[in-house]
């Protein structure tokens, strides 16, 4: 999902730069560092995602205590 969500972002990025400053299309550099991107955003979310998924826990248990039953004093 990563991977493609950074591909629809660059080339969306790459046309809207084509159209409005009207560049040439160099394709083999575009797959370069849209490959490029990719990877290092796989990468970031593969060590960032472990990361934040404890902090929400966390952060739910914290949130989320278990009430204390008064009947029991």
């Amino acid at each position: 999902m990563t991977a493609a969500i950074t591909l629809a972002y660059e080339t969306g990025t790459y046309l809207l730069n084509y159209i409005i400053v009207e560049s040439t299309i160099e394709i083999l550099p575009f797959i370069k560092i849209t490959l490029l991107e990719i990877l290092y955003n796989i990468i970031l979310v593969i060590i960032l995602y472990p990361i934040l998924q404890k902090t929400g826990h966390y952060l739910e248990e914290t949130f989320h205590e278990k009430q204390i039953l008064t009947r029991y004093f």
